[in-house]
């Protein structure tokens, strides 16, 4: 029986994961700051070295910290799912099986990003249409290719599927899922906001970076995940891990059935063969032709 037949996806169910499942959560967040907290660590000194800030640099953020995201994302997919949860072996065990398209898929994020800092820095210095046209086309494909993220990163630790696969029904969930879609966009956009709103209410710099810091340690990169898994899972459950499910399953059923009916013996098989070969008779609860039967006798015969 699939997850969604078992419970009604909801703000409660939402909270409910959340909040029971809190300490796992907050395990495995931790485990993702320490690689974050390092790689800060380095870009304070590269930057120093420097004498300002490179955002290019910066950016690299992305390809270091994606396998540690694949960890966090499969610790809140077997949530998700409501699965045994053990965040310290979930969490590694999803950097060991989906690092490289982890890793794969953040240059691509990488390359759009500095492509759309590029486009705004260019646009800031000059008035041209070109340059705006250009700009347009970047946030576009950055819009889509963001839609299409929220269900490849989920889709990847859930289903062993090649890497254009998964971009492909990721791209179809983008009108299956739409919906689930939109409340990933709100959740975010809502806590983007709450972020901003923070920084306008501090309004220093050293005592807003401490904040996010604490905010970060606290949880605040798991809960984000969560929000994307939450949403992005109910589509992928129901277009992929069901159907895929219940086709296992019959296909399972009849290998049973033809076992069962490859241990019947050429003695237990005749009585049933006699009469019209055209005539249904049951076999392991199933109805097929005597014909069929004869075929059965003659096979085991031969192999004899």
């Amino acid at each position: 029986m699939s997850v969604s037949a078992q419970r009604k996806y909801g703000l409660s169910d939402f909270f409910s994961g959340l909040f029971s499942n809190l300490g796992k959560l907050l395990l495995a967040n931790l485990f993702f700051c320490i690689p974050l907290a390092v790689f800060i660590t380095i870009l304070v000194f590269v930057f120093q070295a420097l004498g300002a800030m490179n955002w290019f640099i910066l950016f690299l953020l992305i390809p270091f910290m994606s396998p540690f995201f694949a960890g966090i994302i499969n610790v809140c997919r077997k949530l998700t799912a409501d699965k045994k949860v053990m965040p310290v072996k979930d969490f590694f065990k999803g950097i060991k099986e989906n690092w490289l398209f982890f890793l794969i898929n953040s240059a691509l994020l990488y390359i759009l990003t500095a492509g759309m800092f590029v486009m705004l820095a260019l646009n800031k210095q000059s008035e041209s249409g070109a340059v705006t046209a250009y700009l347009i086309v970047v946030a576009i494909t950055s819009l889509v290719f963001i839609l299409i993220e929220f269900s490849a990163v989920v889709m990847t630790v859930s289903v062993e599927l090649h890497f254009v696969d998964v971009f492909k029904n990721s791209l179809l969930f983008i009108a299956k899922g739409f919906v689930n879609h939109l409340k990933i966009l709100f959740a975010l956009l809502f806590t983007a906001f709450l972020i901003y709103s923070l920084a306008a209410l501090i309004n220093s710099l050293t005592p807003l970076l401490i904040v996010l810091g604490v905010l970060t340690l606290l949880g605040l990169p798991t809960l984000i995940m969560y929000i994307v898994v939450y949403n992005s899972y109910q589509t992928i459950e129901k277009h992929i891990i069901t159907p895929f499910s219940e086709q296992s399953q019959h296909e399972q059923q009849l290998k049973l059935e033809k076992e069962k009916d490859e241990q019947l013996t050429v003695e237990e098989l005749e009585p049933l063969a006699k009469g019209d070969p055209e005539e249904y008779v049951f076999l392991n609860g199933k109805t097929v032709k005597r014909k069929t039967i004869l075929k059965m006798i003659d096979v085991r015969k031969n192999n004899q």
